[in-house]
């Protein structure tokens, strides 16, 4: 029994042996295996680290406490890694983000291990996600002067650091794009680089037709005008038609005052868009410019129909009336306008100068009022008050708002001329004349007020003072014949008569058709004693009759007002025969009749005076004086009353009963 056992047992022993040595070289095998799957995992996952290179690397750092080795970075772009060494460029563009995703050294499991991506992330850029946007971005602002010059940007470097000691690097470099120009030039820091950050742009993508219109639009606000309509014509020679490019050079030329090339811009909008009611309006505006004023209502009336609510519209049509002469609808435009932007102070001036000229003279001061309580400081609301007051004939107020202004704006030639006019108007020439005065201190041309001062100065027979200032006006304005025959007046006032003579036939060489001209200088001729001269420019004064004799008249004048009376006699005498019915001639020769002692010739061309103009009441009077000196008093009592129902306030109206009484007093004596 034991016998069989045993052999059982050996049996047992042998089919162990059997099997076991199989089993032990299987799992020898999958030993062997996993080593070197486990050794192909390491150097995968780590580098060389497990490579015998590296494992000398481990032994050399870890052992030898030596600096570890660089190798090489795997680095995912935009989902694909990539395997850079130190000798590797790393190029990007803004589109790029990466992740730097292992670093390859002698250092086991990467200890005191770092990487920095200049000018990006943190401290450690390991592992962390990098928009390269960022680091264009930076690097062009701060080299941008080399990069708009055509330079490449400045290499940057991933950096991979042992503790605090380097040991490698990538380069890195930056490929720019026409979108990083774009962006570049987007960025308010960047505003002075603007135009050329454009410019860069288009030169990498030339046909980049939205990008050529945004270089377009920044010429236009920089006031660069001949580049911006370069760069719109581009665009429109590529499409005709294109709105926004359309607006632009439309733009440019207005800018430009081109009226004439802006409006077939616009008249295209409004052709391709007909309901585009802001070109519609620009198209009125350019109509205004050139003065075509019912063209610029018809497309202001256009765009109020397409957008009603249009406050500024409304103000410029009532402009566009007003123009045309239509003050009633200027006037409902003005309104509509002001009642959607009522503190607006252009409006509101607009509506109250319409209200003034169509006599709504209340409504006109309170609008100015209002001007004023909004801005009591603003001299423009005191000197249009001033001028609402002057054309309601209200002028102590039109004085007191001038002066006004003044306090607020002293320097303002215009108000002092204008207070000036005022004062005029008041007949207080003297503050006038200071006024236009301080009108040529702070503005020696003006014209203007230095005619006022001559004229002052003429009123006051001050003809030194008046030729100082007519001289003035000769300076600024040498080719204005009027001044020449008003120097030619004052140099006659002085009896500086070849000085007279000079500047009058001045006036006359400058084409100055005037026939007082010739008379005046016929008068100088005269008081020269240069008579045949005094009668050629008589008879230069004017081929017609009309022109003649007004120039004859004209010289009479002047020789009454010298008391050249037997020159004048003579002038008068040529009146009357070129113009018989011409009474103002024979009332003037019995006025020199009189002053003659002779009474008889006297009363007859008084009586020729007052039958050819039954109206001239110094005629009827002479006549009378004349009857009167021949003590032919009921005769002179007639030609008075003539003279009283022409002016009751004339002296007729004391001689008459004077005379009744010496009538009665005859009639006694008798």
């Amino acid at each position: 029994m034991d016998y069989y056992k045993k052999e059982e047992r050996r049996e047992r022993k042998k089919r162990k042996e059997r099997t076991g040595r199989p089993l032990v070289l299987l799992i020898g095998a999958l030993a062997g295996v996993a080593v070197i799957v486990g050794a192909g995992l390491l150097i995968a996952f780590y580098g060389e680290i497990f490579s015998l290179k590296g494992l000398k690397g481990i032994v050399r750092v870890s052992i030898l406490g030596k600096t570890p080795e660089f190798h090489y970075l795997i680095i995912e772009r935009n989902g694909t890694d990539e395997r850079l060494t130190a000798g590797d460029v790393f190029k990007i563009t803004y589109r790029d983000e990466f992740i730097i995703k292992q670093v390859s050294t002698d250092s086991l499991f990467e200890r005191n291990i770092t990487v920095d991506a200049e000018g990006l992330g943190g401290a450690n850029d390991l592992k962390v996600l990098l928009k390269a946007v960022e680091f264009v971005d930076k690097a062009m602002s701060t080299s941008v002067k080399e990069a708009l010059r055509g330079k490449p940007l400045p290499d940057s470097a991933i950096k991979i650091r042992y503790g605090e000691q380097g040991i490698g690097s990538v380069a890195v470099r930056i490929e720019l794009t026409a979108q990083d120009w774009l962006r570049f030039a987007k960025m308010p820091a960047n505003a002075k680089w603007q135009a050329q950050a454009l410019e860069k742009a288009l030169s990498i993508n030339p046909d980049d037709t939205a990008l050529r219109k945004t270089l377009a639009e920044q010429y236009l606000e920089s006031g660069k005008l001949d580049q911006a309509i370069a760069q719109y014509r581009a665009v429109l020679s590529r499409t005709p038609d294109d709105m926004t490019a359309l607006a632009g050079l439309s733009r440019c030329y207005v800018e430009k005052k081109d009226y004439n090339r802006a409006l077939p811009l616009t008249k295209r909008i409004t052709e391709l868009n007909p309901k585009d009611a802001g070109a519609h309006a620009i198209a009125g505006f350019l109509y205004g410019k050139m003065g075509k004023w019912n063209e610029a209502v018809t497309h202001y009336q256009t765009s109020l129909r397409i957008k009603p609510d249009e406050a500024m519209v409304h103000f410029s049509l009532g402009g566009a009336y007003e123009k045309t002469g239509k003050l009633a609808p200027a006037v409902k435009e003005y309104e509509e306008a002001h009642r959607r932007m009522p503190n607006d102070q252009r409006i509101a001036q607009a509506l109250a100068d319409a209200y003034s000229k169509a006599g709504r003279q209340q409504d006109a001061a309170r609008l100015y009022s209002m001007l004023l309580k909004k801005n009591p400081k603003d001299p423009n609301a005191y000197a249009t008050l001033a001028q609402a007051h002057g054309k309601k004939g209200q002028v102590k107020e039109e004085i007191e708002n001038y002066k006004k202004a003044l306090v607020l704006q002293p320097k303002d030639p215009i108000l002092h001329y204008n207070l000036g006019v005022a004062y005029d108007k008041a007949k207080r020439h003297k503050e006038a004349l200071a006024e236009y005065e301080k009108t040529l201190q702070l503005k020696p041309d003006d014209t203007d007020a230095a005619a006022r001062v001559a004229e002052y100065y003429f009123r006051e027979k001050r003809y030194k003072e008046a030729v100082v200032a007519l001289n003035r006006i000769k300076k600024a304005a040498p080719k204005n014949p009027r001044v020449y025959a008003d120097l030619g007046v004052a140099y006659g006032e002085l009896k500086q008569y070849p000085e007279a003579e000079e500047n009058y036939k001045k006036a006359l060489q400058m084409g100055l058709n005037d026939p007082n001209i010739q008379a005046n200088l016929a008068a100088i001729y005269e008081k020269q004693g240069r008579s045949k001269e005094a009668a050629k420019a008589v008879e230069k004064g004017g081929k017609s009759g009309k022109a003649q004799t007004e120039a004859l008249e004209r010289m009479g004048a002047q020789q009454m007002k010298a008391k050249n009376y037997d020159g004048a006699l003579k002038t008068y005498r040529q009146l009357a025969a070129a113009d018989p019915k011409r009474g103002l001639a024979y009332a003037n020769m019995g006025y020199i009749y009189s002053l003659k002692g002779q009474t008889d010739k006297a009363i007859e061309n008084f009586k020729l005076a007052v039958r050819y103009d039954k109206e001239d009441e110094g005629a009827w009077m002479g006549l009378g004086e004349a009857y009167e000196k021949k003590k032919m008093y009921r005769e002179a009592v007639e030609a008075y009353k003539a003279a009283y129902q022409i002016n009751p306030e004339s002296k007729a109206a004391e001689k008459i009963p004077q005379l009744r009484i010496k009538m009665l007093e005859d009639k006694h004596r008798d």
